[in-house]
């Protein structure tokens, strides 16, 4: 059986649907038969705005605002052609300045960008890129994001250990704090690429070593779904040797398909789609309650597993996103037009692998 380490406490309420994958909802067409490209952003790419990585991507209106964590620089572009219009590059430990910026939010309300830094304050920004402001944190964080002018802040960190069940609000307009869900702490430091904390149509967060899937609302914890996987289960030993010995523990899961952890949750309309640790997608019908585990997600327009490609962005928009790197996209484009376009447009399309990605955002079929 699955191993947990939480001791179930109230403070996480809500009726739990337990979601079994059972063996015909595995490989099927599921992705293909209910989304279909929505739209295609390539990145504008020149020597002073290479996006190394995506940490953090929040649509805004016609905007994308995007972390990338490994070059500590957040860009805003522009989404209907992927034109960067500003860039926030501020390191070091002065007025609005960071070392790492561990993440960032956006708050509608008033238009500003909200900046997490490891000096654990929160910087303010318009989206002209001038510092506006900023305010110290009382813990270490490994996300947040921000709702109706609050800001989420997600697994408390202490080393090692982390609270995944514990989210601390911070009231922009009254500058009061307040606590929810569990303190249990774990010692767990296995991460996956990907996001544990992502906003869409509700706030959605997952924990390590945890099947649940939980959602924040109206100041409340609900623990709504629960999958389960066969024949996949952590032990205690096995639990403990992700800090005593990392590699003997990447190999057992390895050797047996375990599943450690969920993340990366996306909810639109009719559908939650999310990641594990194991290759594929899993993609659960709201209507029905029935999950479907893709391990590998083809779609008619590109004939290859769009799966390890997914990453989540925050924002209401219905969409799925994939980045794409952009030589990839370049070779989808040449099979596409291979005969009805010239050997010059082909040139013209043609993006070398040090070019920014692309941005492949899905929708819901209209059935």
């Amino acid at each position: 059986m699955f191993v947990s380490c939480y001791s179930g406490k109230t403070n996480i309420t809500g009726e739990q649907h337990q979601l079994n994958v059972s063996e015909e909802n595995i490989d099927t067409t599921y992705f293909n038969d209910h989304f279909e490209i929505a739209e295609v952003v390539p990145l504008q790419t020149d020597e002073t705005n290479l996006i190394s990585d995506i940490k953090r991507l929040i649509r805004h209106k016609n905007q994308i605002i995007l972390l990338s964590g490994n070059t500590r620089q957040i860009f805003i572009i522009n989404s209907k052609g992927g034109v960067i219009e500003q860039r926030i590059h501020k390191a070091g430990n002065g007025p609005g300045e960071s070392n790492v910026i561990l993440d960032i939010g956006f708050d509608e309300s008033s238009e500003q960008l909200l900046v997490y830094n490891d000096y654990s304050k929160l910087l303010f920004f318009d989206l002209q890129g001038n510092f506006l402001s900023e305010t110290k944190v009382d813990d270490l964080y490994e996300e947040m994001t921000v709702v109706d002018g609050k800001v989420i802040f997600h697994n408390k960190l202490e080393g090692y250990s982390c609270y995944p069940l514990m989210i601390k609000v911070f009231n922009l307009k009254d500058k009061s704090w307040e606590s929810f869900g569990e303190k249990d702490k774990i010692d767990f430091p296995i991460r996956n690429k990907g996001l544990q904390l992502v906003k869409s149509k509700n706030v959605w967060f997952t924990s390590p070593l945890n099947y649940s899937l939980f959602v924040f609302k109206d100041n409340q914890i609900d623990s709504l779904y629960q999958i389960n996987v066969p024949n996949m289960s952590l032990s205690e030993d096995l639990i403990k040797q992700s800090v005593s010995n990392p590699p003997m523990f990447f190999e057992e899961v390895r050797n047996n398909n375990l599943i450690y952890s969920f993340h990366s949750i996306r909810e639109t309309n009719n559908f939650l789609v999310l990641r594990s640790n194991q290759p594929g997608l899993f993609i659960v019908d709201k209507a029905n309650n029935n999950v479907y585990w893709e391990k590998m997600v083809k779609e008619n327009a590109f004939k290859f597993d769009l799966s390890s490609y997914y990453y989540p962005h925050d924002g209401d928009d219905g969409k799925i996103m994939f980045v794409f790197p952009p030589e990839i996209y370049t070779n989808y484009v040449k099979r596409l037009y291979d005969k009805r376009i010239s050997a010059e447009q082909i040139k013209a399309i043609e993006m070398r692998e040090e070019d920014n990605p692309v941005l492949v955002f899905y929708k819901e079929k209209d059935n």
